[in-house]
């Protein structure tokens, strides 16, 4: 009996390929859940960015329409996420809670500013 199927027919099994990695494998792309505060009224901002820290500078240059009138802002709260749906569930849900839920919210573990 031959050692592979089709006696050498051109049926034999394919060599073993190495694995090629698709970008979203081969680095890990952040997004971030964040929370600012107005230094005017104390007004918080939710928002979610693949960069925080540039975002925050944009807000604080005035180049959102939504808080250029309440310059400077200060970050309060940020939370790290490999998936951009979760982040932007998590944004959703932060613009449905109240002042006493972030007064809790910006003293646990998965705030990054406390590290």
């Amino acid at each position: 009996m031959p050692p592979c199927h089709g006696g050498g027919r051109g049926f034999e099994s394919r060599p073993v390929r190495e694995k090629s990695f698709t970008n979203s494998e081969a680095f890990f792309m952040p997004f971030y859940v964040y929370i600012i505060e107005s230094m005017v009224d104390k007004t918080l901002y939710k928002g979610f960015s693949s960069d925080y820290i540039k975002r925050l500078e944009e807000h604080n240059a005035g180049l959102s329409k939504y808080t250029s009138g309440k310059v400077p802002w200060i970050l309060k709260y940020v939370e790290v996420h490999e998936d951009k749906k979760i982040a932007l569930q998590r944004e959703l849900m932060f613009k449905k809670q109240n002042k006493k839920y972030f007064e809790w919210l910006f003293e646990q573990p998965t705030n990054i500013l406390r590290n």
